[in-house]
């Protein structure tokens, strides 16, 4: 794994013309075809957009990294949220400010933002909102204590997939074919450890 490009921002910042300049630069690190360099960027918009709709102000890092003719865009918190921080994000949230998390992205925004709004000491699964629950690993589903919990975009899908006949099957499925990164990544990961967060989009390289 190569990390050949990063970016600190704050979660409420204009950063997307730095950031839209480093996947550019990635890209042509990287050699992409043009097909994919623009597929690289719509990941990374993709990944701002949902960035900027967190609730409060929060430093985070946005790496590029190269890793066995994979693409990954990985956004990870960069500082521990403080007691004065963390309670300023939970009084934005409970006002209502984004409230619904619609979409694929809006649901990695929720472990965000579950994780900085959560007691000090608790672990994530258990505070896991209901929407992420199809993409955890069994162990973490059956509420097993793990030093590293993980939610990803494939599992999500495939539990999805198995459960047809739900009543909110149909919603989940037009919400993954809908979404530009479920389209796109050949998958999403998100790790929590304590309060600290990392997602990582992965787009893979056709050979050529």
């Amino acid at each position: 794994m190569q990390k050949l490009r990063e970016v600190h921002l704050v979660s409420n910042g204009g950063d997307m013309e730095e950031v839209l300049s480093e996947a550019g630069a990635f890209s042509e690190q990287m050699n992409l075809r043009k097909k994919d360099a623009l597929r690289v960027r719509l990941l990374a918009e993709e990944t701002l957009s949902m960035l900027q709709t967190l609730t409060g102000e929060v430093e985070l890092s946005l790496s590029f990294i190269e890793k066995e003719g994979a693409c990954i865009i990985r956004l990870e918190t960069d500082t521990r949220m403080d007691a004065f921080k963390r309670d300023q994000i939970l009084s934005l949230s409970s006002s209502g400010k984004n409230a619904s998390a619609k979409g694929i992205m809006g649901k990695v925004r929720d472990v965000f933002e579950t994780v900085f709004t959560m007691p000090p000491g608790e672990v994530w699964v258990d505070y896991c909102p209901a929407s992420m629950q199809m993409g955890l690993p069994g162990s973490a589903y059956e509420g097993q204590l793990m030093d590293v919990v993980y939610w990803s975009l494939s599992s999500y899908r495939e539990n999805t997939k198995n459960s047809e006949g739900d009543s909110d099957y149909q919603g989940k499925w037009d919400e993954l074919e809908k979404s530009i990164v479920s389209n796109i990544a050949d998958d999403v990961q998100v790790g929590v450890k304590g309060r600290h967060v990392v997602m990582d989009i992965i787009y893979k390289l056709e050979v050529h």
